[in-house]
């Protein structure tokens, strides 16, 4: 499945760099995920996968998107805390995506 793009995301996102930020060492950069950041939001939607490795389509990744930003309410979570909270509720959730 292709990778989602820029212009496939349906919320706003801030674009530019900031201090102490390297859009190129995201998984390096912080361990939590900046949920405002498009460039930290894509690279995690992109590199979720489904059982066994399996990719993942793009509504399944818009969904989580979806989910992230209006549903999860840690102000600073990391990568693990938030991958662990989308499989845990992406069943109960998803049937509500409205995009």
């Amino acid at each position: 499945m292709p990778k989602l793009t820029k212009e496939d995301l349906h919320y706003e996102y801030s674009w530019t760099v900031t201090a102490g930020d390297n859009p190129r060492l995201i998984s390096d950069d912080a361990n939590h995920l900046s949920r405002n950041e498009g460039y930290e939001m894509l690279l995690y939607l992109n590199s979720l996968t489904g059982k066994d490795k399996a990719d993942l389509p793009k509504k399944t990744r818009l969904i989580v998107e979806w989910m992230l930003k209006e549903h999860y309410k840690s102000t600073a979570p990391s990568r693990q805390t938030v991958t662990g909270w989308v499989v845990e509720n992406f069943s109960k959730l998803s049937p509500s995506y409205p995009y």
